[in-house]
């Protein structure tokens, strides 16, 4: 019998390599708790959450006629690339709702990737770290309870320090726990 160049190889047995990511939740429109809740619960098909922020409640930013905003960060790990996970984010905002408005407007949804690993890289629609993350006190505060010695990757401070240099005013932490699944709050 003439000896098989080609052997049979074992399949792999690698794990896709996981990526660290850290992103931002606000709504201000509808059942704002829910829309986070809705969201987080969509969210978990997508990163493994490993921490999520208390509820703040913020005034709006950039156009002031508009109700309060409710804000949120969560941290955890994905398989996804950043590009995919700007598009499940998207397709997230899409499945609650969300209409396209102007810019600072109303929303019933708003995800956005504040950091992905420790990336700094732009391309059409994203740009890593989150160009405006440390000059939003409704981020940053949400962003410090969850991972105070953080560093920015392009700014070199953590986020603690960054949010020290920030107006705090009208940034609220709230007592209203989210879940993600009925009858277990995470917070």
């Amino acid at each position: 019998m003439p000896h098989s160049h080609f052997s049979e190889q074992p399949a792999s047995t690698a794990l896709p390599a996981r990526h660290h990511v850290y992103l931002a939740l606000g709504t201000n429109l509808g059942e704002r708790i829910h829309n986070l809740e809705y969201a987080l619960r969509l969210l978990c098909e997508h990163v493994q959450l490993e921490r999520i922020s208390s509820v703040y409640e913020t005034e709006p930013v950039g156009y002031a006629n508009q109700p309060k905003f409710l804000n949120m960060a969560c941290s955890g790990t994905t398989v996804l690339s950043a590009p995919e996970l700007l598009q499940a984010t998207q397709g997230i905002e899409q499945t609650l709702g969300r209409q396209a408005t102007f810019r600072n407007g109303p929303r019933l949804i708003d995800i956005d990737i504040l950091l992905y690993d420790q990336e700094q890289w732009q391309q059409e629609g994203l740009t890593l770290p989150h160009p405006r993350l440390a000059e939003r006190a409704f981020v940053l505060a949400p962003l410090a309870e969850i991972a105070p010695d953080l560093k920015h990757p392009a700014l070199g401070k953590n986020m603690s320090e960054l949010l020290e240099v920030v107006s705090q005013q009208g940034i609220l932490r709230i007592d209203q726990p989210v879940s993600i699944s009925p009858g277990s709050p995470t917070t």
